[in-house]
């Protein structure tokens, strides 16, 4: 099994607005929010997919461009893996980056 292609919507929704107007210093957020779809176009997912094995075994993937886009807000943030994985529940400000509000995606 592949991993899949990350395909996110690219406008805003009702409640990604919501969110977006509340942040006020960590705009790296919004830029990555609002660019996700450039930075990780289909090649450059095609490139990040070879990282992982073909594997039968296990659940589906995430997909290896929300996995980096992940890691790129844990390094900005400066927590730890635990951190992280609380801040993509807990934080609407990463699940707006990360195409999960409110665990919708």
């Amino acid at each position: 099994m592949r991993p899949p292609m990350w395909n996110p919507p690219i406008e805003l929704s009702a409640s990604e607005q919501k969110v977006a107007q509340r942040i006020r210093k960590a705009k790296l957020f919004l830029f990555l929010r609002e660019i996700r779809h450039e930075l990780f176009d289909a090649e450059f997912q095609i490139e990040l997919a070879k990282v992982f094995k073909d594997s039968s075994v296990g659940l589906c993937p995430v997909p290896p461009a929300q996995i980096a886009l992940a890691i790129i807000l844990q390094a900005y943030t400066g927590v730890s893996d635990d951190e992280a994985i609380e801040a993509m529940v807990m934080d609407r400000r990463w699940q707006l980056v990360l195409n999960c509000l409110d665990g919708e995606s």
